[in-house]
C-alpha cells in the first residue's frame, strides 16, 4: 500500500500499513518492512479481539531479539517461567533463548512488536501463509514445523514451564510504564533508557521520552542512519527536506510513528505535551549523557555551551545540528 506521506505511519489507516489482516480472532497489521543486512526494524500489531482465543505459545529464538510494547488492553505473561500482567505502557525486551508466549486477558488487547534479526514477515509469516493456503496438511506436520522453524531461528516445540508469579520489579526484561535503566533529564525533556546497547549487540538504543511544548530537535545534515521514533502522546510539528529546494512539514500525534531513511534532513519541535519512543538510536546516547553530566558536575551544573555540546554530540555519532528549547 502506498502511504500519503513516506515519512508518517498512521498506525489506525489501513491505507499506511504495508500489510493488514483481519481473521481468526486477531486484526494484524505490519507498520515497517525490516531494513538493513540486519533486519532491523521491522514492526507489526496483533490486536486479539476476545481473550483467550488466541495466543503466543511458549516459544524462544536461537538469535535475534523482539522487542513488545503494550498500546492497549492487557496479557498475562511468562517469560522463562516467570509470569506477570502487561498493560499500556509496558515494553518485554526478549533477547535469543529466552522462553515466551502471550495470553491475551482483555478484549482487543494490542501488542506491538518490533523485531532485530528475525525476518518475521517474509521468512516465517508468509511462507506460511503460502503453504497453508497452496498445500493443505504440508504446515501441520510437526516434522516439518520444526525444520520450518529452524531455518529461521525457531528451536522447537516447547513445553510451557510451571509458571511462577513473580512481581513485575522482579522480571528483569520487563520494563514497566515509568521504569528506566538509566534516568536524565535536561530544559524541556526527560530522557528514559529503556533498551541498552547491550542488550542489541551493539545496534542501537530504545530510549522513552517526555518532551515539552517548545523543545526542538535537528538532523539537518546527511547521515547514513535510519530513524523511527513511535509517539504514543501529545503533538510535534516535523519537517523532512524532500530536495535542495523544498521540504514538506506535518504533524505527528498518538499512535504515530515517524520514520526517516538515510541521508535525510529533518527535525521537530514539540506542540503539545508529548511522548514518544525513539526506537532506533544508533547513537551511543547514554554514553554522551554520562559525558555531559560529568562536565555538569565539574563545572557548578552548568550545561555546556551549545558549540561544544555539539561537537560532543557528534563524538558519540548523536549528529543533530541543533537542540533545544523555543
Amino acid at each position: 500500500m502506498a502511504r500519503e506521506n513516506q515519512y508518517l505511519i498512521r498506525m489506525e489507516v489501513p491505507e499506511d500499513c504495508v500489510i493488514v489482516s483481519d481473521g481468526g480472532g486477531v486484526f494484524y497489521r505490519m507498520f515497517h518492512d525490516p531494513v538493513t543486512s540486519r533486519l532491523k526494524n521491522e514492526l507489526d500489531c496483533m490486536q486479539f479481539h476476545e481473550p483467550s482465543t488466541r495466543m503466543i505459545n511458549y516459544h524462544e529464538h536461537a538469535f535475534g531479539t523482539e522487542t513488545f510494547f503494550i498500546s492497549q488492553g492487557k496479557f498475562l505473561c511468562n517469560c522463562m517461567g516467570r509470569g506477570f500482567t502487561m498493560g499500556p505502557g509496558d515494553l518485554l525486551h526478549i533477547q535469543p533463548w529466552m522462553g515466551h508466549s502471550f495470553i491475551p486477558i482483555e478484549p482487543e488487547s494490542r501488542l506491538n512488536i518490533m523485531f532485530m534479526d528475525i525476518d518475521q514477515q517474509y521468512a516465517l509469516t508468509q511462507p506460511r501463509i503460502r503453504l497453508q493456503d497452496k498445500f493443505p496438511g504440508i504446515f501441520e506436520d510437526p516434522n516439518f514445523r520444526e525444520a520450518f522453524g529452524k531455518g529461521s531461528g525457531g528451536v522447537g516445540m516447547r513445553t510451557v514451564p510451571v509458571q511462577v508469579d513473580f512481581p513485575s520489579e522482579q522480571v528483569t526484561q520487563l520494563r514497566p510504564a515509568g521504569y528506566a535503566i538509566r534516568e536524565h533529564e535536561y530544559d524541556g525533556i526527560k530522557m528514559q533508557l529503556k533498551i541498552a546497547k547491550y542488550e542489541t549487540e551493539g545496534i542501537k538504543e530504545v530510549w522513552d521520552l517526555f518532551m515539552k511544548p517548545g523543545f526542538f530537535c535537528e538532523w539537518d545534515n546527511f547521515v547514513r542512519q535510519y530513524r523511527l521514533f513511535y509517539v504514543t502522546g501529545g503533538k510535534l510539528n516535523c519537517w523532512v527536506r524532500t530536495s535542495a529546494t523544498e521540504k514538506i512539514e506535518f504533524t505527528a500525534e498518538k499512535e504515530n510513528i515517524i520514520t526517516i531513511p538515510p541521508f535525510t534532513p529533518f527535525g521537530f519541535e514539540v506542540a503539545e505535551e508529548a511522548h514518544m519512543y525513539d526506537m532506533d538510536c544508533g547513537a551511543r546516547l547514554q554514553d554522551l549523557c554520562e559525558e555531559v553530566e560529568a562536565s555538569m558536575a565539574a563545572n557548578d551544573g552548568k550545561f555546556p555551551e551549545k558549540e561544544a555540546f555539539l561537537a560532543l554530540c557528534k563524538s558519540f555519532d548523536f549528529n543533530i545540528t541543533d537542540v533545544g528549547m523555543r
